[in-house]
């Protein structure tokens, strides 16, 4: 007859189907949702390319605009040149020389200084063909801007334009301009004017500029005149016509609001079709982040004054192809995927797991209690170990106050009637013989004294390398007169530690007597030191006869030993010792194949 445990249970089959039904559930709905989810990854993942692309664009404004600010800060440097010294002073000819070879390298056509009517007195050009000074003559508008005192020691900055004579004509370029004055009495002596190349700034600032893996920048200027470009045969041309000239399918509608946006001073990120893309012809969607340089914001607020603001601007856009942010959904959807068929195989080995777990618990749960078991017994051996060692200490403790003091008498009457009776050989030495007898009682006392009540360790810092070659100095001559050879292994640039020196070259004294007593002639001890894991530690290997294991189990036991006159007391004196410094000491032994005494210390007592 079953039980009503028995009956109530639901049976292994049953779970297992319950199991793998709520896994298919789970991982069809999950499947439905990252279906939804993907098209969320796409859109913020296009966001986050565009806002990035957007940062690129900003940079390359940022550096325009540095080079305007270079160029503004050297034409009043020129125009300096002009307040201590005649137009007409020689030397002024030399300066705007020096300068212009300089300066020529950031954009500069020429620089013309004009005369008081605008007519050119000095050129000087990067063209090979000479200019005639005179040839040139600065425009009305500019002219009568330069004659108004209020703008002197202020600077003019016009739109781009095409130049009309040679040797740049038809050559898209702009004007910058200051008036010059010079004398105690400021007189109107002319214009200085810088015409700026801006096809050299905007190659400058797009050429090492990447987008994804194939992106790049663009600008235009204030009539879409395209400035800078990847495809070279684009710079210098308008920039939808010169599109629709490589492709004229395409109507480039998102483009066109792009210029708008731009040339009405507005910045933003968007997505439109482009005809091609490097040297991939079709339509070509792709994503664009573009910013104005708007001149007037750049420039020195009140010293330099700009063309028709509101128009004299230019436009950097930084686009890349969709497809390559795409092919990262892509690739982001195929992990979806995948983690998709892992939550499954996951819930499934997690099932197997979970009724693995159920049919083996019982066995797990007996090993456990055995296991406590075994630590509760070992538990109550050790407590009942360090009651009978209690014990034993109060005992030896009454023992040893006991027989110091007769012992003493002893000894001391022993020592009396052996000097009375110098004629009686035989007397004196059975006397000799209580007074060696006595001697070491009363070595064993002491011994047992210190195991009793060991003084507390006097911890400074110390070099353990240092103590352990002074024991080595010190046991060498017994070593030597008993054909044992003694080596050190000892490790450099060892740690100091903080250690009791006198009480740990007791523990290496002992160590090393006990293994000269285990070492037959032409044997050998070795000495050896180390640290890791924050800890120093110290050994003594010797190659004597070694111990096994019945005697390994009861070595640090106090008054065991295995010598014939051995008090038993050594070895527990050092365990002693070492447990004070919070330390360990271990033996490593076999029946003849010598024993390794190993101790560590930590680093900080």
């Amino acid at each position: 007859m079953k039980s009503s445990r028995s009956r109530g249970a639901i049976s292994l089959p049953l779970i297992i189907l319950i199991i793998l039904t709520g896994s298919m559930f789970l991982s069809v709905l999950f499947y439905s949702y990252w279906q939804r989810l993907n098209q969320k990854v796409e859109a913020t993942l296009k966001d986050q390319f565009n806002q990035q692309q957007l940062m690129l664009a900003r940079k390359i404004a940022d550096n325009v605009e540095s080079y305007f600010d270079f160029l503004e800060n050297a034409l009043l440097g020129y125009a300096g040149l002009f307040q201590t010294a005649s137009p007409e002073d020689r030397t002024i000819e030399a300066s705007l020389a020096e300068r212009f070879a300089r300066h020529q390298r950031f954009g500069l056509l020429k620089i013309t200084r004009y005369n008081s009517e605008g007519v050119g007195g000095q050129v000087f050009s990067t063209s090979p063909t000479p200019i005639e000074a005179g040839s040139q003559v600065l425009p009305a508008r500019y002219l009568k801007w330069a004659q108004d005192q209020q703008h002197r020691g202020n600077l003019f900055l016009g739109k781009t334009f095409d130049y009309p004579e040679a040797p740049w004509k038809g050559r898209r370029v702009m004007r910058f301009i200051t008036p010059l004055y010079w004398g105690k009495k400021p007189q109107f002596a002319g214009v200085l004017e810088f015409l700026i190349d801006p096809f050299f700034i905007c190659e400058k600032v797009t050429a090492d500029v990447r987008s994804g893996q194939t992106g790049y920048a663009w600008i235009i200027d204030q009539d879409q005149i395209m400035l800078a470009h990847y495809e070279k045969d684009f710079v210098g041309h308008e920039a939808i016509q010169i599109r629709i000239a490589r492709n004229p399918q395409i109507v480039f509608r998102g483009l066109r609001e792009l210029h708008a946006n731009l040339l009405a001073g507005k910045e933003g990120v968007t997505e439109y079709d482009s005809g091609w893309h490097r040297q991939k012809l079709g339509q070509m969607p792709k994503l664009a982040a573009y910013i104005p340089i708007r001149f007037n914001r750049g420039l020195i607020t009140g010293v330099t004054e700009v063309e028709t603001p509101a128009h004299n601007l230019w436009g950097v856009c930084v686009v890349a192809p969709v497809a390559e942010v795409a092919g990262q959904v892509t690739d982001v959807m195929h992990q979806e995927l995948f983690l998709v068929g892992l939550f499954f195989v996951v819930v499934l080995v997690a099932s197997g797991g979970l009724i693995g777990t159920a049919l083996f618990w019982n066995k797990t749960l007996t090993r456990q209690v055995e296991l406590k078991t075994r630590e509760l017994v070992e538990s109550q051996e050790r407590l009942v170990h360090s009651e009978r060692f209690a014990a034993v200490g109060e005992a030896a403790a009454y023992v040893s106050h006991e027989i110091k003091n007769p012992l003493m008498v002893i000894g001391g009457m022993a020592s009396q009637v052996e000097r009375r009776l110098a004629e009686d050989p035989a007397a004196q030495e059975k006397l000799q013989i209580i007074q060696r007898e006595v001697k070491r009682l009363e070595s064993f006392l002491g011994e047992l004294r210190d195991f009793l009540r060991p003084a507390p360790p006097s911890k400074r810092q110390i070099d353990l390398n240092r103590v352990i070659q002074d024991v080595q100095g010190l046991m060498g001559e017994a070593a030597r007169e008993k054909g044992v050879t003694m080596e050190d292994r000892l490790a450099p640039r060892l740690p100091k530690i903080e250690a009791d020196p006198n009480q740990l070259e007791q523990v290496l004294v002992n160590l090393v007597k006990n293994a000269l007593e285990a070492t037959e002639e032409n044997g050998r001890i070795v000495l050896s030191s180390g640290s890791g894991d924050g800890q120093v530690w110290f050994s003594v290997h010797d190659t004597g006869k070694g111990m096994p294991a019945e005697v390994l189990e009861k070595i640090f036991h106090p008054f065991f030993t295995t010598k014939d006159k051995g008090t038993g007391l050594g070895l527990a004196v050092i365990h002693k010792i070492i447990t004070d410094h919070h330390g360990t000491v271990t033996v490593d032994s076999a029946a003849a194949e010598g024993s390794t005494f190993t101790v560590r210390l930590p680093q900080k007592g």
